[in-house]
Order: C-alpha cells, then structure tokens, then sequence
C-alpha cells in the first residue's frame, strides 16, 4: 500500500465514473428500475457502520453461527427456548414498523451526561481542548471527546457547528439516538448544513428509518449550490412509498454525479450514492461509490471503516480487513473498526485473531474508563455518573465469548460473564 494511502487513484476513479455512465445508460430509464434493485428495500437490514449477522458469510468450511448454536443450544432450558422464540417474533414486527420514521420523541431530546468535569473549564480553554481532540483525534478518547463538545454547547447551544461534531462522535460512538438528536439540533439551527443533513442520513439508515434517510438525502441535494437545480418544482406521484421516494433520490444523485465528469467529480455525492446503494443492498455498487470516495479521501477513517462493513455485507472478508487494518492504521483507538475487524476474522476461521481483536478493543475501552475515572477525582467529580460514555461493550464481550467457545476455552468463556479481562492475560497477548 502506498504511504499517502491512495490504493485508488484518479485514473481508477475516473474509470469507475466513466462505468457508473455507461451502466446506468444500460439500466436507467430516469429512475432506477426495480429489476436492477436486489431485494426489496424494506426486507434489508442495513447498517452502515457494522455488518450484520444476516449477511455476514465466512469463509470457514462450517459457518460459525450454526457451530456457536451447536454449542449454546443444548445448554438453553424449554423457557429460555420460548423466551428466545417470542423475542424474535417482537423484533421481526419491531423492525417492520421501525423501517419508515424515527417518530419517537426522544430523537428530539439530547441527554447530557452528568458531572462533565470539562464543566469547570473557561469557554477559551475548551475550545483549545477541543481544537487540540479534532487535530490529533488519535491522542484523545471518544468518551473525553464527547463530554468537551457537551460542555461546549451548553455554553453555545446556538452554534450549529458544534451540534454537528457532537453528532459525529456519537455516530462514532455507536449512539444513534444520542447522534440524531444533535444532529438534528444542528439542523434546526443551521437548515443549510449539508455535512448535518448527509451524517443523519447515516443514522437513520443505521436505525432502519429509510424514509427519513431518504429525506435528509433530498434534503442535502436541494440545498447544495451545485445541485438544487436538479430537484424538480413538484415531488412525482405516489412519493409515499419506500420505492418511489428511494427511485426519485437516487436518480437525483446519479444526475449530480454525472455533472461533475472528469477530475472534478464530488466524492459528497459517491459517499450518499453509497447510503443509497446499502439501503437497497446493492452492495457492489455500494462499494464502488466508497472507493471513488476514498480515491480523494484516502485519510477518511470513518469511510474506510463504512468500506469494510459494505465488503462484509457480501463475504469480502479479505478486502474488508484490509479496509479495517487502514481505518486502524489512520485512527489506532477506533474501536468500531477494531470490532469488525473481530467479525471479518471470524467469518473467515480465524478464531485466536478475532479474539485478540475483541481484547485490544475491550482493553482500550477499559484504559478509556480509568483515565476518565482519574480526571474525574481530579475535579472531585464522580465520572461513574458519566454513563452514556463509560463502560465496556457487551456486544464485544459477547463476540470474545462465542470465539471462546470456537477455541474450545469453555473457562474464559465463562470470564466474559463477569467482564474479567484480566483472566485473558496469560494466553493472549493484548
């Protein structure tokens, strides 16, 4: 790999705009035809950021789910069975109702934590803090992050701009519903912020609200400068359905593409492109649109984490873990990536890495809490309190536990239970 981290060049990218005409010649007749689309829409469960168990495909001979049962299974009593069973049907209507508007009130509430010891600290002082977290993000925490730009717009809470990083780091702090509800603060602020309007569309397509995403998609389109003359004075009919709303978007955004032909191409639009192209799970073309992306964003930490999870959702576990590894290499203490790259080793067999990786990540969540514990008794603050920040991931101990099971270590299986990392340090090395 090249040291700028430009794997994709220009002249790459350039062909990839120049397929994307050609193809969509073929298969355009305005908007997209449904029989170009593989699968409907509202059946998907689409998550950006993180591949999901539906559509993860190892590469091991036994597929590591059906192992994991083999050995869960046989321990579960007939109550934990119906328990599991009625648990599944509530979240298959759950997720059939979840999948248009994210209608719940909440959404519009942010919750601060409490006790931010970065309270104390001058407006001056914060924004250096805060200025010295953006400019070397890889020396400071997510949870110390998170509680500065709190802090921040408690002072300003009509600075749009700091609604909108505040947003950002808890997309990346896998909080959705803390991240739409600043993300939309910043929006009521700021109607204009197109960087606001494309990050809650990641949201709400993490969250399974696709009408929404749609919307903040139409949204960015038709308050960009270049690209608001595309939007037509009168929505089509029949946009109240998923198809027809995703159609209109997406033929918009293939416009927008093809504007800019050449070297001036906007990778703004190839990064919605690829939102699109997840919620309708057409994930290769997903993947294109994040290449061409990261062609001139090849720094862009979060999109090479997006890139993975998209090459995941297709059983490219090889190309995905080595979009994880240059998500790491530009942001070592991103622990969303270092989960997925967990994932990507278990799909593929790889059960002692995938641990490793769940222990790295775990380990780093658990040096994040001593380090907020600190500060905090240095300002006489209880940074327990600090709850939507703190704690270590029980998804992630869950992960670490199943490859406990796959390498036969029933014991330290049962230490992810009691969350005792320590008990791991003789055989692995983290």
């Amino acid at each position: 790999m090249p040291h700028d981290g430009k794997i994709f060049s220009e002249e790459f990218a350039r062909g990839l705009e120049r397929n994307w005409a050609e193809e969509f010649e073929q298969t355009l007749s305005g908007p997209l035809k449904e029989s170009s689309v593989s699968g409907h829409p509202q059946e998907m469960d689409v998550k950006l950021d993180q591949p999901s168990s539906e559509y993860i495909h190892g590469e091991a001979q036994d597929d590591w789910l059906e192992q994991f049962k083999d050995k869960i299974q046989p321990m579960l009593s007939e109550q934990d069975r119906e328990w599991l069973d009625t648990q599944k049907e509530w979240e298959k209507l759950h997720s059939a109702e979840a999948s248009l508007r994210a209608v719940d009130p909440e959404f519009n509430i942010y919750r601060f934590q409490a006790d931010n010891y970065y309270a104390q600290l001058p407006p001056d002082a914060l924004k250096d803090a805060i200025r010295h977290m953006q400019e070397s993000p890889e020396s400071a925490s997510l949870g110390d992050t998170i509680l500065a730009l709190e802090s921040a717009v408690t002072q300003a809470p009509q600075d749009a701009h700091l609604w909108l990083q505040l947003g950002l780091k808890q997309q990346e702090n896998e909080q959705e519903q803390a991240a739409i509800a600043a993300l939309r603060k910043a929006i009521s602020l700021d109607a204009n912020s197109l960087d606001a309007h494309l990050a809650l569309a990641v949201s709400y397509t993490n969250e399974g609200y696709r009408m929404d995403a749609y919307d903040e998609l139409h949204e960015w389109v038709a308050r960009h400068d270049r690209y608001k003359t595309l939007v037509p004075e009168s929505a089509p009919e029949s946009m109240g359905s998923s198809d027809a709303r995703k159609a209109h978007v997406q033929d918009l955004y293939i416009q927008a593409a093809r504007m800019t032909p050449g070297q001036d191409w906007d990778p703004d639009v190839q990064v919605a492109l690829g939102v699109l192209f997840n919620i309708s799970a057409e994930y290769d073309k997903a993947v294109d649109c994040f290449k061409a992306a990261l062609s001139k964003r090849p720094d862009d930490y979060i999109l090479w984490n997006r890139l993975g999870a998209t090459e995941a959702h297709i059983g490219n576990n090889k190309e995905a873990t080595v979009a994880y590894f240059r998500a790491l290499e530009l942001h070592p203490s991103f622990i969303r990536a270092r989960y997925n790259l967990s994932l990507a080793s278990t799909n593929m067999g790889q059960h002692r890495e995938a641990a490793e990786n769940c222990l790295i990540a775990l380990s780093l969540q658990q040096r994040e809490l001593q380090s907020m514990d600190e500060k905090g008794k240095a300002a006489h603050i209880d940074a327990s309190r600090a709850a939507p920040a703190r704690g270590m991931s029980s998804t992630i101990w869950n992960a670490l536990q199943l490859s406990m099971y796959m390498l036969g270590e029933p014991q330290l299986a049962e230490s992810c239970e009691r969350q005792d990392l320590d008990a791991f340090r003789s055989k692995f090395d983290f």
